[in-house]
């Protein structure tokens, strides 16, 4: 699983690639991977016309901020994007493309198909239920502990 920094340096490269970009069309060789909607075809047509315009990280998890949605994205194991010109070869663990207007792509690769991808309705300020049915960020719960220890705080000058 990769790592908190790695997660980050996934995402400011990704977003100087694809902010701006709209997505024309979506497909999917492994829809598993797929969690929310449960229909796929629901997936592919909410997306299609979308804009991204943000990429933000929430611990291990991508969060594509599109037009009406907002695409989380949890790497897992292996999990990794690319963005290629239409028509170059999709290697065979190639499970989501996400197809642009100006002729390139995103291709989600994932060996071990441990990857998730969720879709939400955009609201203001994603909310907390969101993240809890998702995951937790540990670093706030080590911090919202720690600080919480009356011995944490008296040994650091709080």
């Amino acid at each position: 699983m990769p790592e908190l920094p790695e997660v980050e340096n996934v995402r400011r490269s990704l977003l100087q690639l694809v902010q701006g970009k709209t997505i024309q069309s979506v497909e999917s060789g492994w829809p598993k991977i797929i969690k929310q909607p449960l229909e796929v075809e629901q997936f592919y047509d909410a997306l299609s016309g979308q804009t991204i315009h943000d990429l933000q990280r929430k611990g291990k998890f991508l969060i594509f901020m599109l037009d009406d949605y907002s695409l989380v994205s949890h790497l897992r194991m292996e999990g990794h994007y690319s963005v290629n010109k239409c028509g170059d070869p999709a290697d065979k663990h190639t499970h989501v493309t996400f197809k642009f207007s100006d002729g390139t792509e995103m291709r989600y690769r994932d060996v071990r198909k441990f990857g998730t991808m969720h879709l939400f309705k955009k609201v203001r300020k994603i909310k907390n239920c969101l993240w809890r049915s998702l995951v937790p960020s540990h670093f706030h719960l080590y911090v919202h502990r720690n600080i919480s220890n009356r011995s944490f705080r008296k040994r650091n000058g709080l």
